[in-house]
């Protein structure tokens, strides 16, 4: 799974690509998780404008990375997923918590 992130004003901005499936969530878990420790940002943004795909365990990854960020009192939101992957969010109750623009 490829990645970038930067961390601006307090905003921690992750930029994922290609697929979020169970191979590539177990890797980003962690990483992700480093990152959300390290700065403790205000709001957390995940970019899924390069994500092709997503199944059950992306929408695992996102309800474990809300989890963490509402502990730590921090907003998450995910940014420009294409119409699949926002429809099956909307399907999922992770819309009733997590932002989605």
């Amino acid at each position: 799974m490829k990645y970038s992130y930067d961390n601006i004003n307090n905003e921690l901005n992750i930029d994922l690509c290609e697929e979020l499936d169970v191979d590539s969530c177990k890797v980003l878990r962690n990483i992700v998780d480093g990152y959300i420790l390290k700065f403790c940002p205000n709001n957390c943004n995940i970019d899924m404008s390069k994500v092709s795909f997503m199944d059950s365990s992306g929408l695992g990854f996102i309800t474990g990375r809300y989890n963490l960020t509402n502990m730590l009192g921090c907003n998450l939101v995910i940014k420009n997923p294409n119409e699949n992957i926002k429809r099956l969010i909307s399907m999922s109750d992770v819309s009733k918590y997590v932002k989605v623009v």
